[in-house]
C-alpha cells in the first residue's frame, strides 16, 4: 500500500510539474490525438449526439495520461468521459470533469499499482457530445502529458492531434458547368502568351463561408495524363458566386508541352475540416477540349 501511495504521489506530480522535466524516453513520433479527426455531418442538428474517442498510438512504456479538450459551447455540449481501456480494467482515475461553461474538458488515468506499462496503439477515452446548434467546432486537444513507468515518471514526447466537427450544410460546385481555356485553338508560334490559362466559375450553395479551388486535370490526346494545374484557394462566401467577372475569375496557368489535342476534367474542392485548405472534390464536373499548333 505505501509503494501505491508513493508512485500515486509521484504520478501526480508529473501532472502539476511536467513541463518542466527533462529527459524524454521516446521519440515524437508517439501521438494522442482525436478519432475521427473529422466529423462532417448535416444530419447531427440540435439534439443529436455523437462520440469521439481518444486514442494513443506508437507508445512504449506507458502509465498514466492527462488531456484536456475544448470545444465551442454554442455548437456543442460535452455530456460524459468514459475510460477507453488503455490500461485494461483496473486504473486509477485521477480527474474526470467537464467544464461547460469553460468550454473544456479534464480528463487523467494511470495504470494500477503493480501492472505492466502499456506499448503500442490504445484507446484512452470515450467522449459523447450533444449538438445544441448548427456551426462548427475545432475539437481542440492540448495540456497533454504522457508518463512512463519510472519512479518518479518521465514525460513521453508527443504529438496531440485535434479533431473536428460541422453540421453546416457544404455545396459547392461550377456554377452553370462553367469553366473553359483561354483559347480554344492555341498556336504556339504565334500567341504572345506563354500559356493557355484556365478559368473557372464557382458558386457557394452551402450555409457557411468555405474556402474553395478548382482543379483542372489534363490528359493528351493518347490519354496520358499530363498533369493537374489548381487555382489559388479562395474564401467564398455562403451563396455567393466568384468568377463571374473577367477580372475576378478563378485561374489557373497550364504552358502546353507540345502540339496536339488536349483535353481537360474540371472540379471544384472544399475544404471539410475546417484547415482552410480544400480537401474534397464536390460539386459538377466540366469537360473541355483545345488544340495547339505550331
Amino acid at each position: 500500500m505505501k509503494g501505491e501511495v508513493l508512485f500515486c504521489l509521484a504520478f501526480a506530480i508529473l501532472m502539476l510539474l511536467c513541463v518542466f522535466i527533462i529527459g524524454p524516453v521516446i521519440a515524437p513520433s508517439t501521438t494522442i490525438g482525436v478519432e475521427p479527426d473529422s466529423i462532417v455531418d448535416p444530419g447531427l442538428g440540435p439534439g443529436s449526439t455523437f462520440t469521439v474517442e481518444i486514442w494513443i498510438r506508437g507508445v512504449v512504456d506507458l502509465a498514466g495520461f492527462e488531456f484536456k479538450l475544448g470545444y465551442d459551447t454554442t455548437v456543442l455540449t460535452a455530456t460524459s468521459i468514459e475510460y477507453g481501456g488503455i490500461f485494461g480494467p483496473t486504473r486509477f482515475d485521477l480527474i474526470g470533469a467537464i467544464y461547460d461553461d469553460a468550454g473544456y474538458l479534464h480528463y487523467a488515468v494511470m495504470e494500477a499499482f503493480g501492472e505492466p506499462s502499456f506499448t503500442g496503439d490504445g484507446r484512452a477515452a470515450i467522449i459523447t457530445f450533444s449538438v445544441d446548434s448548427v456551426g462548427e467546432s475545432t475539437l481542440d486537444l492540448y495540456e497533454t502529458i504522457l508518463g512512463d513507468s519510472s519512479v518518479p515518471p518521465m514525460p513521453i514526447v508527443h504529438v496531440a492531434l485535434d479533431g473536428y466537427f460541422r453540421n453546416v450544410l457544404i455545396s459547392v460546385t461550377l456554377a452553370r458547368h462553367s469553366a473553359w481555356p483561354e483559347h480554344h485553338h492555341y498556336s504556339i508560334g504565334k500567341d504572345e502568351d506563354s500559356s493557355n490559362d484556365f478559368f473557372a466559375i464557382v458558386s457557394n450553395d452551402g450555409e457557411m463561408d468555405m474556402w474553395v479551388k478548382v482543379v483542372f486535370s489534363v490528359t493528351d490526346s493518347a490519354t496520358n495524363p499530363v498533369g493537374n494545374f489548381e487555382t489559388d484557394p479562395t474564401l467564398l462566401p455562403a451563396g455567393a458566386m466568384y468568377g463571374y467577372k473577367e477580372d475576378t475569375r478563378y485561374k489557373a496557368a497550364f504552358v502546353p508541352p507540345s502540339v496536339g489535342k488536349y483535353y481537360v476534367s474540371a472540379v471544384c474542392w472544399a475544404d471539410t475540416d475546417g484547415d482552410m485548405v480544400p480537401d474534397t472534390p464536390m460539386g459538377k464536373v466540366k469537360t473541355f477540349s483545345f488544340g495547339v499548333v505550331p
